[in-house]
């Protein structure tokens, strides 16, 4: 047993070995952003409890983040390829943590609509440049792990603002979680300009060894009919983020503390699986069918929640969840990635994030379809959605393995 544990405890290691200080770096940069990042936690609750909006208004302004994450993925792209990944991050975070300030104190209707478009410009327009150093910052071989401690930090950052939002927004108040997002965000500015070097360089011996303009994306049939199958499971997915709060609230009668709770409970099991589960899915090159039973496993998960109102159904939801969100999104990003040339290689990771801007632009809506008919209704419609997505992506594999 003793030595079961013992090559147990030295696979789980491996798995984390062999990438650069570099992307270590990034990842710390990210956990330090995303600890901070707990508005997005509460907000549905917050524009309903606090500030008095019905659901239909609430989904509106939250599809109007996703408008502004639309454009600023597309600008983020844009902006990487003509002036570089490393002022178009440093400049997104400062600016996201300063706005961040200006956006607590906007509590009507119309202005906040402005301000969510805005807020979505500025902050998404770090998506493409992150990806792009990424691709710098850690060899071909290596980009599917890096990707994963990219998303590892995002979690833990994620377990971290979910253990203490619940709280937070309690017993101190909702302004203190804009305040702590602006601040965690302007650090993580500051973090990434002193320890994380410019490699523009690299990336510009590419340009200049690639005598071909590159593959657009925008002219790249296979990879849009790829970034629609994601969208379609997208919109089931980002219903954990908008409809699932309101739902144990109202529905569940959960308080804020048990919500975080759940919250912090899909982020650590993210935390706890998903390097290793990627280091074994890249080992034995099971890429491909991983991206499509992990849109399968989205489907199942929401079948547990039509099951039965009890706590015990909402841990199998997340935790099937979890599962097929590391079993997909890690290496459908990768593939998103290594689509590109390095000549556009922004525009091809701002078009894979436009594609997730326009997935939270319609997936709010998904609050309404719930307050006309029922969450019942809205879980079913996200079992099929995630259905017609695997069926799709299933009929994309050759693509995946090329």
């Amino acid at each position: 047993m003793e030595q079961v544990i013992r090559k147990t405890i030295d696979w789980y290691l491996i798995s984390y070995k062999g990438l650069s200080r570099d992307t270590w770096f990034l990842a710390l940069v990210t956990l330090i952003n995303r600890s901070g990042t707990i508005v997005a936690l509460f907000l549905s609750i917050y524009m309903v409890e606090k500030l008095g909006f019905s659901k239909s208004q609430t989904a509106i302004v939250l599809a109007c983040s996703g408008i502004g994450s639309f454009i600023g993925a597309y600008l983020g792209g844009v902006l990487t390829d003509r002036f570089g990944y490393y002022k178009v991050m440093f400049g997104s975070l400062i600016s996201t943590g300063l706005f961040f300030f200006v956006l607590m104190k906007i509590t009507s209707f119309i202005p906040l609509c402005i301000g969510f478009v805005l807020l979505g410009i500025i902050g998404d327009s770090y998506r493409p440049a992150s990806a792009t150093a990424l691709s710098v910052y850690e060899v071909k071989e290596q980009q599917a792990r890096a990707l994963s401690l990219y998303r590892l930090a995002i979690n833990m950052g994620f377990v971290v603002g979910s253990a203490g939002a619940g709280f937070i927004a309690g017993s101190w108040g909702y302004d203190w979680l804009f305040i702590i997002d602006g601040l965690t965000c302007i650090f993580a500015g500051i973090f990434f300009l002193t320890f994380l070097k410019n490699k523009e360089s690299i990336i510009q011996e590419e340009k200049n060894e690639d005598e071909t303009n590159g593959r657009s994306p925008y002219t790249d049939t296979w990879y849009l009919m790829f970034l629609f199958s994601l969208f379609i499971s997208g919109i089931a997915f980002m219903q954990l983020f908008h409809s699932f709060p309101v739902y144990c609230r109202e529905v569940l009668f959960l308080s804020e503390e048990a919500i975080g709770g759940y919250m912090a409970y899909n982020g650590a099991l993210i935390c706890l699986l998903e390097m290793p589960m990627i280091y074994l899915i890249v080992k034995y090159k099971k890429e491909t069918p991983s991206i499509i039973w992990g849109i399968f496993l989205f489907a199942l998960s929401f079948v547990f929640l039509n099951l039965g109102l009890h706590w015990f159904f909402v841990i199998l939801f997340m935790t099937f969840v979890v599962i097929g969100e590391i079993m997909n999104f890690p290496l459908t990003y990768k593939i998103a990635l290594n689509r590109s040339s390095a000549k556009t290689r922004g525009q091809y990771m701002g078009m894979f994030s436009m594609m997730f801007s326009v997935v939270a632009i319609v997936a709010p809506f998904g609050l309404k379809l719930a307050e006309n008919t029922s969450f019942y209704f809205l879980w079913w419609i996200c079992v099929g959605l995630c259905c017609i997505s695997t069926l799709a992506l299933y009929g994309l594999r050759r693509g995946m393995e090329g």
